[in-house]
């Protein structure tokens, strides 16, 4: 978890971002820091590392699925289906193929 120190630190306004210290903003974020661009003093942007941003999205889309499964857990009725009654029966094929054995 990020301090108010460290969380101060990493705060960079706009025009300092578009006056030369957009590399020192990137190599902050390199460094595993989180960067906070400030327009109008409000915070409008959040620069994250590669690494961080998957992360962040993984960790959303297995909360998505969890809650998802715990939706299907309380309306759960017991009721289960074989793999023939959700995918139907398989057609047996016949391609004229005959397997030579030794």
């Amino acid at each position: 978890m990020m301090g108010t120190a460290t969380l101060l630190n990493n705060l960079v306004s706009v025009s300092d971002f578009n006056h030369g210290k957009a590399s020192q903003t990137f190599k902050r974020v390199q460094d595993d820091n989180p960067v906070i661009v400030l327009k109008n003093n409000k915070p409008a942007a959040v620069i994250v590392s590669p690494d961080d941003y998957r992360r962040l999205t993984e960790a959303e889309e297995d909360f998505v699925l969890y809650q998802e499964a715990m939706e299907r857990l309380k309306n759960d009725d017991g009721t289960r289906l074989t793999e023939e009654e959700v995918f139907g029966k398989e057609p047996e094929v016949d391609d004229g193929y005959e397997p030579e054995f030794e």
